[in-house]
């Protein structure tokens, strides 16, 4: 399957490293959190306090990154931003197999993986796309 530019891996490590888990931003001065901007904050670290995930967390997790996706790719065009496709980390390929090897178990069962579309990056394959990394905390869904 090719999709490799080295623009498309450079955001899918992106959304790795940011999206791997997140704690609220009220939390963003805790150990190995940066923020992200617009008052989003991500972590570069596999989400340690995340809460399982209930049975409307594949529908949660994707609104919550429609809300964070403009800030989460801010030199890309997100408007008119889709979700295509989101699912617990078990039921989504080698994303969840990327989280299930690089966190554990436990983020693994915790995590939904969420993929975008962003229409006005056309007819670029690689900037039209991105991939986040949801799990949900005490103060909501985050990447």
């Amino acid at each position: 399957m090719e999709r490799g530019s080295s623009v498309l891996a450079a955001l899918l490590l992106a959304s790795l490293l940011g999206a791997c888990g997140s704690p609220s931003t009220s939390q963003a001065h805790d150990r190995g959190r940066t923020e992200s901007g617009k008052g989003i904050t991500t972590s570069k670290q596999c989400p340690r306090s995340a809460l399982s995930l209930p049975g409307d967390a594949v529908a949660r997790a994707a609104d919550q990154a429609l809300v964070e996706a403009p800030a989460l790719y801010s030199g890309l065009k997100t408007g008119k931003r889709r979700v295509i496709a989101s699912q617990r980390a078990a039921f989504a390929g080698v994303r969840g197999k990327q989280i299930l090897n690089e966190c554990g178990r436990r983020a693994y069962r915790k995590t939904v993986v969420v993929d975008f579309r962003f229409p006005l990056m056309l007819p670029s394959a690689s900037l039209s796309q991105g991939t986040v990394f949801i799990s949900r905390f005490p103060h909501g869904y985050r990447v």
